[in-house]
């Protein structure tokens, strides 16, 4: 557990994806999940900290990518939370299938995934499909967090996909999904996301969370680190 000033995070670290639950009024809100074949094993690590599958009242998923939105649809579906996606997100949600619109960043995080897709073939995970009760958004929202009690905003990150989202708290901690990563780094790829729709936005992103005020950045992948190290290189 990692208390940031007056805000209670969890990190959850369930196989490639990290994950982290807030705590908001009445519960809990969950940034994004992994693959389907871990929802049981996300249950075990609730249990763990003392917080039932019903204390779940919100889920946000950066983007819609097989290992953040993988087992968004049980959840649902057990916890009847309400989910918090761009509007982007909203078609390759309902498909339950990544958009082919990413390229690797760089010519050996091509050939490392030219052999990973040797066992992963297939970039779909189960349908579903948004409703009235959930929460699209535009671009960058200031209101909709502190709704939930907390004291927080989301910002339209792109870069990684046209539907990236993070989530910004008061107190500097930036929840960024793949919009910034710790992982691979002997590849070269320093922090920026292993898979891009566009350098360019990436850095732009950046520059946005930077300036908003990010100075701890949790990726989904890899450990957290400072903002700083957020520059165009």
């Amino acid at each position: 557990m990692n208390n940031t000033s007056s805000h209670t995070v969890h990190s959850l670290k369930l196989g490639w994806t990290q994950c982290y639950l807030l705590k908001c009024t009445g519960g809990y809100l969950l940034i994004d999940t992994d693959y389907p074949k871990y929802y049981q094993r996300f249950e075990r690590k609730l249990a763990n900290l003392g917080i039932a599958i019903s204390d779940i009242k919100y889920l946000l998923l950066t983007h819609h990518h097989d290992d953040h939105a993988g087992f968004a649809a049980e959840l649902v579906r057990s916890t009847r939370c309400q989910v918090i996606a761009h509007r982007n997100a909203v078609s390759p949600l309902k498909q339950g299938e990544s958009e082919e619109t990413v390229k690797p960043v760089n010519r050996r995080i091509k050939i490392v995934f030219t052999l990973y897709t040797l066992f992963h073939k297939e970039f779909k995970f189960p349908p579903m499909t948004l409703t009235e009760r959930d929460f699209v958004i535009e671009g960058d929202n200031d209101t909709l967090l502190k709704g939930a009690g907390i004291d927080g905003v989301i910002l339209h990150t792109p870069g990684h996909t046209r539907d990236s989202i993070s989530v910004l708290l008061s107190d500097g901690s930036a929840f960024v999904g793949d919009a910034a990563m710790n992982f691979l780094r002997w590849t070269g790829v320093g922090h920026r996301p292993i898979y891009i729709e566009d350098i360019n936005t990436v850095y732009e992103s950046w520059r946005k969370l930077r300036e908003r005020g990010a100075r701890v950045i949790y990726p989904s992948h890899g450990r957290p680190f400072s903002a700083t190290e957020l520059t165009a290189r």
